[in-house]
């Protein structure tokens, strides 16, 4: 699978609404569907239990995609990938509104437009 094609995946699930995407994202927090199939963990989701025990690890900076393709498999990205394809994904969907939302939380780095950074505040 793909990578344009595990992010279709999780952005074509039902729950979370395009809102709620934004606002997870906006508080770099991770959800995950009902089903165990898809999803996306930040760093900060991790609990002490899965870091020492489990030996969980995702570097900041990074997320963890969770998807299904026959078996469970995770993708680690660049958060700001995440972040530049769930902005695609907005625009492309006739969201305007959230997407700027969005980018108004994470501002474009002048030297590489495009490139999404941490959240403002």
């Amino acid at each position: 699978m793909t990578k344009t094609e595990v992010f279709e995946q999780l952005f074509s699930a039902a729950w979370p609404r395009p809102a709620e995407l934004v606002q997870y994202a906006k508080a770099r927090h991770g959800f995950g569907g009902d089903d165990g199939y898809y999803g996306v963990t930040y760093p900060s989701d991790l609990d002490d239990y899965q870091r020492e025990v489990e030996g969980e690890h995702i570097p900041e900076g990074s997320v963890e995609v969770h998807y299904w393709d026959g078996a469970f498999r995770d993708l680690l990205v660049p958060e700001y990938e995440f972040l530049e394809v769930l902005y695609q994904h907005l625009v492309d969907i006739g969201q305007a509104a959230l997407a700027a939302e969005l980018r108004d939380a994470y501002p474009v780095i002048a030297a590489d437009p495009g490139r999404l950074c941490r959240p403002v505040g």
